[in-house]
């Protein structure tokens, strides 16, 4: 009746260790390795955009230079919208009148 093994011989079985957190498998990661190569065509492909807008920009003019004529020329054509003294009102007075 006090057998430890449960099969009724007298022997013992030794417990098994607890699980633990397996390795990475042993054979290559293919998938990984595609998702890998994809983010370097990505990036090799924003790199070459990145290198075309560069030689886009070189080829401009100097931002300072299209920025100084853009003052000039609206420091030298007042806005017709823009009123050059201020118009005083008239309502004020009326208002203060009906209060």
């Amino acid at each position: 009746m006090a057998a430890e093994g449960g099969d009724g011989g007298g022997t013992v079985v030794p417990s098994l260790p607890p699980p633990s957190p397996r390795s990475p498998p042993e054979y290559p990661d293919l998938y990984g390795k595609r998702r890998e190569f994809a983010k370097v065509q990505m990036l090799e492909r924003e790199i070459g955009f990145l290198q075309e807008e560069l030689k886009t920009l070189e080829a401009s003019q100097p931002a300072s230079r299209c920025c100084k004529e853009v003052v000039d020329f609206s420091l030298g054509n007042s806005d017709p919208l823009i009123l050059m003294f201020p118009k005083r009102s008239t309502s004020c007075g009326f208002w203060k009148w009906v209060w």
